[in-house]
């Protein structure tokens, strides 16, 4: 049985940033990339929070990642701008297009900031929230390594791909959707093989295109797009604002995180920013915003043990239960992010 332990947040991210910068990465790219990931555990997305820490220092390792990337910021306009990550850590670049973001709609009200040569960058909510804290709506994706096949079609070719659409409340958790375009991770259908269990109608389809309930026929296959074609565009949508648009690699010209060589994955971001205080002003914004919000929770609840919920709300539960009791994680993990933060290997590779 996993033993599971809870670490309070300060000691985690000290941890993370310890195993970064003894792996070479700068003390301040180290404590930006902790801190993305560190918030992502606190959320509750512990699929993406700092169970990646062994995996990326692995990678720099390797020589995949850059350990001390040049990253530049081409801005071709008051609202546009390109940074290429010069194949850094993904946490590290995502922290600075999110900050240039920021930093470009106050100026000109909007902004769009693509991303390229990155690697994966953890989930995409506390990108989303440092968004929300500057005052500012925001739209933000990510491509992916392929895990997916386009719609009708027999072959993996793109990413799950997800996005974050976030807004600052002032009486309330932001307002933070951070969605992938798959019904599950494919970690998901891991978990069921070594289980021995089968998985739901409709998760994956195996490798000849054909919808299975055999977790390893979907791992030798694909995972499936949410409402069909719709998660299978939305999907696509995503690549082409973060890969066509950065100049970066899209589809099949991401390659996997979990590999051992010195390929690049090649990810590319984009995060599009917008000052509703230039809008509307910002207290007709923050008014608008309540109305909504509070229209929507005063919807009857089918069941009335489980409310209506704006999203956002089940994040800042998250957080507020882990920050006061621990961040919950395998004592295995921390123990080997701390092995990694004293020069000693791991005993595990995590997988996908």
């Amino acid at each position: 049985m996993t033993d599971i332990i809870r670490i309070p947040k300060d000691d985690l991210h000290n941890v993370c940033r310890a195993a970064f910068e003894r792996v070479g990465v700068p003390r301040d790219d180290a404590d930006a990339a902790a801190d993305i990931l560190v918030v992502g555990d606190l959320m509750g997305i512990s699929t993406h929070g700092t169970r990646r820490v062994i995996i990326y220092c692995q990678r720099i390792l390797d020589g995949a990642i850059v350990a001390d990337p040049e990253i530049t910021i081409d801005e071709r306009s008051p609202c546009l701008a390109v940074i290429d990550g010069g194949n850094g850590m993904g946490p590290v670049i995502g922290s600075r297009g999110v900050a240039a973001a920021v930093r470009l709609a106050k100026e000109s009200g909007m902004a769009y900031v693509g991303c390229r040569n990155s690697h994966h960058f953890g989930p995409v909510a506390p990108y989303s929230a440092r968004a929300c804290d500057a005052g500012m709506v925001s739209l933000m994706g990510t491509n992916t390594q392929p895990v997916m096949a386009p719609w009708r079609g027999a072959a993996v070719v793109h990413g799950n791909n997800p996005i974050g659409i976030a807004a600052p409340r002032r009486n309330g958790p932001p307002f933070i959707l951070d969605m992938a375009q798959s019904v599950v991770a494919f970690s998901k259908l891991r978990h069921a093989h070594e289980a021995g269990e089968t998985i739901p109608e409709g998760w994956a389809a195996d490798a000849d295109g054909h919808v299975t309930t055999d977790p390893l026929k979907g791992m030798k296959g694909w995972v499936l797009p949410i409402g069909g074609h719709k998660g299978y565009g939305l999907a696509l949508a995503v690549d082409m604002l973060s890969g066509v648009l950065s100049g970066g690699q899209a589809a099949t010209g991401v390659n996997q995180l979990f590999r051992r060589d010195e390929t690049p994955q090649g990810v590319s971001h984009f995060f599009i920013a917008l000052d509703p205080a230039r809008l509307l002003g910002a207290e007709a914004y923050y008014e608008q915003m309540e109305t909504f919000c509070q229209t929507i929770k005063a919807t009857p609840a089918a069941d009335p043990d489980l409310p209506v919920l704006i999203p956002g709300e089940p994040e800042a539960a998250s957080m507020a239960e882990t920050l006061e009791a621990g961040i919950p994680m395998p004592r295995e993990r921390f123990e080997d992010i701390q092995r990694i933060a004293d020069g000693k290997q791991p005993r595990t590779m995590p997988d996908q």
